[in-house]
């Protein structure tokens, strides 16, 4: 599989003209778009081919599909820096060409073709932390990346949780202090032994637990502060959520 990219200047094209052709995104595939563009939307870039390879589109409800299909986009792209792998660029290309029918799968676009869920999902239609989260693909491989720990004996056990429940992907991807692994994984890794205490924990501790570890970003530079005290300082602050909720 070649990787391709859409230039910024076709980007710009396309989502001037989305009110007339949105429509056109319930096609079975982007040769509409290849057509408007006379063959030449997509570019090569310079990275090595890859083993082709799909995603997983066979469950019913499509957000079922997204552990497995964060395995997939992550194990076959991570040489990606992170630099490249926030770049519209390359997601717009993936989404419009190898993995179209994948997107219109996962966001029901059939169904659901409105601008909005279109330019959030085959672009980059909001500021960069949150169009990461947002876009079909780059979703996929940024969840991989800030939740793949092979030191654990599962290294996908964070990343399982994360995909239990959307939420979880809104409240501890989204924020600012959602960039390094080294944050996330402990984060993730006291919720867990939280829950494995036998604590309550749902989308509102969740919520509440991302939240302090944001307030813990205004006192401490978490990119310094060992994983183990960050592991701590969460696994007490949930232990004290649940017992006062």
């Amino acid at each position: 599989m070649k990787l391709q990219f859409i230039s910024y200047d076709n980007i710009d094209i396309i989502k001037t003209n989305i009110n007339s052709w949105v429509d056109n995104f319930k096609k079975d595939s982007s040769d509409w778009l290849q057509e408007e563009f006379n063959n030449t939307l997509f570019i090569d870039t310079k990275f090595p081919e890859v083993h082709d390879f799909g995603l997983d589109m066979s469950a019913d409800k499509p957000f079922l599909t997204e552990p497995e299909n964060v395995k997939r986009i992550y194990e076959n792209l991570h040489f990606l820096s992170d630099s490249q792998a926030s770049d519209e660029r390359l997601w717009a290309g993936l989404c419009l060409g190898t993995f179209w029918n994948y997107v219109k799968y996962r966001w029901n676009i059939d169904k659901n073709c409105t601008v909005s869920n279109v330019l959030q999902h085959f672009f980059f239609d909001f500021g960069n932390r949150r169009s990461l989260t947002r876009n079909a693909l780059a979703r996929l491989w940024w969840i991989g990346r800030l939740t793949y720990d092979k030191n654990r004996s599962n290294p996908w056990e964070l990343t399982e949780f994360v995909c239990e429940n959307s939420d979880y992907i809104m409240h501890i991807l989204e924020r600012n202090t959602s960039n390094n692994p080294s944050i996330i994984r402990p984060f993730l890794g006291a919720v867990i032994e939280a829950r494995e205490q036998g604590l309550s924990i749902n989308t509102d501790v969740v919520g509440e637990l991302a939240k302090y570890l944001n307030l813990l970003g205004g006192t401490y530079i978490l990119d310094c502060l060992p994983e183990e005290r960050i592991h701590d300082k969460i696994l007490i602050k949930a232990i004290e959520i649940c017992q006062t909720s």
